[in-house]
This record gives structure tokens, sequence and C-alpha cells, in this order.
């Protein structure tokens, strides 16, 4: 083997641990708190158009969520990504703690996170999963806001702050061509168990 060639072998191995070993960099008080959420009876729509479809938000709840990224989904989401073009998913309180992650492995596609866990998995993290683990939908508010979302890779420590939305697209000849709800809660699981974020700022701090 050459040199150069060691050196680059050695440089992926570096890489490879490096990407492995972002959970034991998880400070698990750091995302300890839970989501921020308050309603918004009656708020006015946020009226949007995009590509040529008419895109109406309708805020359910102010929202504000620290967590650390654990997945993230940016590539053939679905038709409608020019209108939500990332996924990420977050953990917190009792999953957000390098313990528990190391006994973790999480996927996220096509607007699904999955997780698995093995036999070592403590107690307490595998009660709170479907409690801690959750996919949000990012609709960035401004290009500053997007630039930023865009930077999240797993294992940063993730604030976003904004409100919880009902989506819908509709054409230029006004026909609805997709609707969505936002989840209110974090006790839901599967189909429609996201929550959907008009996200007007975030912060990303990477270990």
């Amino acid at each position: 083997m050459t040199a150069s060639r060691a050196s680059a072998v050695l440089a992926a191995a570096l890489l490879l641990a490096g990407c492995r070993d972002w959970r034991s960099h998880v400070e698990p008080g750091r995302a300890a708190a839970e989501p921020l959420q308050e309603a918004l009876d009656g708020a006015p729509p946020i009226d949007l158009e995009v590509k040529g479809y008419r895109v109406r938000l309708l805020p359910r709840a102010s929202y504000r969520i620290t967590g650390y990224a654990v997945e993230t989904s940016r590539q053939l989401l679905d038709e409608w990504d020019f209108v939500v073009p990332m996924d990420v998913a977050l953990v917190w309180g009792p999953v957000a703690d390098p313990e528990a992650l190391a006994h973790l492995k999480f996927h996220l596609s096509r607007r699904y996170v999955s997780y698995w866990w093995d036999g070592e998995l403590p107690a307490a993290a595998r009660a709170a999963l479907p409690t801690h683990v959750a996919n949000n939908h990012l609709i960035p508010a401004t290009d500053e806001v997007a630039s930023e979302i865009g930077r999240i890779r797993a294992g940063d420590l993730v604030t976003l702050r904004g409100r919880l939305v009902d989506l819908e697209i509709r054409d230029a000849e006004g026909r609805e061509r997709w609707k969505a709800r936002t989840s209110l809660t974090r006790n839901d699981v599967g189909s429609g168990a996201c929550e959907q974020i008009w996200v007007e700022s975030a912060d990303v701090e990477r270990p």
C-alpha cells in the first residue's frame, strides 16, 4: 500500500469513526426540556405562491423544540417537496442520552422515521421512544432560515421556533391538490403524527 493510499484509508477510517461517534457527544441536559406549544385560535392563514401553486398554511399553534438530530431527509421526499423541502427527526428527553442512543438506529425516508433498538436499551428510554422521537416537516419562512436548516446533520443540537401549520396546496385553477394536517401532540404515532413547522428561526450547533 502506498503512503498516499494509506493516508486516504486512515482519513476514511477517522471519518467513519467520527460519524459513528456523534452519539457520545450528546449532552442530555441540553435537550431535556419538552417542546413548548401554545394554541393559536383564529390566527390568519399564511398564503404563498410557489411554482405556480397556491399554498395556504393555517397556523394551529406556536412551537419551539430543542433536540438532537438523528436523521435528515432532503431528497425524494414527495411531489410537494418544493413546499416542504426537508424533514428532520429529533430526539429529546430520555432518548437524547448517549447511553440510550448507543443502542438505537434511525432511518428517515419518504416522510416517515423508523427506529430499532437492541436488548440493552435502558427501560426508561424504551418507554419514552413513542413520545420523544419526532419527524418534523420543515417549511422555511425565509431564505436565511432555509440556509440554516440546510446545515443540519445527525448529531447536531437543533432549536426550531415557529408555528405548527396545516397545509393546503391548490393549482392555478383553484383545484385542491394536497392537504395535510399537523400533529398537535407528541403522543401520536404513524401516519399523521408528524409536526409540520413553519420555521421562523433555527439554531444549529455542531458538537
